[in-house]
């Protein structure tokens, strides 16, 4: 199986996003699959201007001559797409945004019905299958709810199947190792089974999920440790 994974974090490798993504992807390299890891902080991609040029005076082809053309034709020869992105007020971040929007050039101008509605057909091979990793700092999955919908919205509009949601709320307790090393080694072996059975078994048992998502420590204790982290810093710039 070949596995395109976009990270859409602008802090890539250092950011809480990663943290989540680093098991799921053992796991996925575990079940051999072929993984083309793309980080969007590094990419120039500009935004669609909605000219329609590629719609029909260029069929399948930007206006803009930026990296989003190579990333395009990696798409092309993938069976999973994996999109990872912290939330961000309530949704995906604004390069993540900006890539999902360039995926326009994959789609045919023409309308169809079909039970869903009506859509675009491909005019190109497209990932069969998207799977969203993601992370938030409040506790709890309802802060996941409108980038789950979302994500659902542009797998149909894509004509690619939902293969699920690996969601880590409260991201930042995984920084918690010394407290709590038990819970955070269960929360990352489930991460990487997730990624092992999404290649092998093509779907994810809900109970992984769970576990990913479970409580490190308390609504309290969060709140206390994000408030006195936070108070130590703005106290450093009122000093410094």
């Amino acid at each position: 199986m070949n596995v395109t994974v976009v990270n859409g974090s602008p802090r890539g490798e250092a950011g809480n996003t990663q943290a989540l993504l680093t098991p799921f992807l053992i796991g996925v390299k575990e079940s051999a699959a072929k993984v083309e890891i793309i980080n969007l902080a590094r990419k120039k991609i500009r935004t669609c201007t909605g000219c329609f040029t590629c719609y029909a005076k260029t069929p399948g082809i930007c206006i803009h001559d930026d990296d989003m053309a190579s990333i395009q034709e990696k798409l092309t020869s993938s069976d999973l797409l994996v999109m990872a992105t912290p939330i961000y007020l309530d949704g995906m971040t604004g390069l993540c945004k900006v890539f999902v929007d360039r995926l326009v050039t994959f789609l045919d101008p023409h309308f169809s019905l079909g039970r869903h509605g009506v859509y675009h057909p491909l005019r190109k091979k497209f990932p069969g299958k998207m799977f969203l990793v993601s992370v938030c700092g409040y506790p709890g999955l309802k802060n996941f709810e409108p980038l789950v919908e979302h994500f659902r919205k542009i797998c149909l509009n894509m004509s690619s199947e939902y293969a699920g949601a690996l969601l880590r709320p409260a991201a930042f307790s995984l920084l918690l190792g010394k407290k709590y090393p038990e819970s955070i080694k269960l929360v990352m072996d489930a991460a990487r089974k997730t990624g092992k059975d999404l290649v092998e078994k093509g779907q994810v048992d809900q109970g992984t999920l769970d576990l990913a998502a479970q409580d490190i420590c308390t609504t309290n204790e969060l709140v206390q440790t994000a408030n006195s982290y936070w108070d130590r810093e703005l106290s450093r710039k009122t000093t410094s």
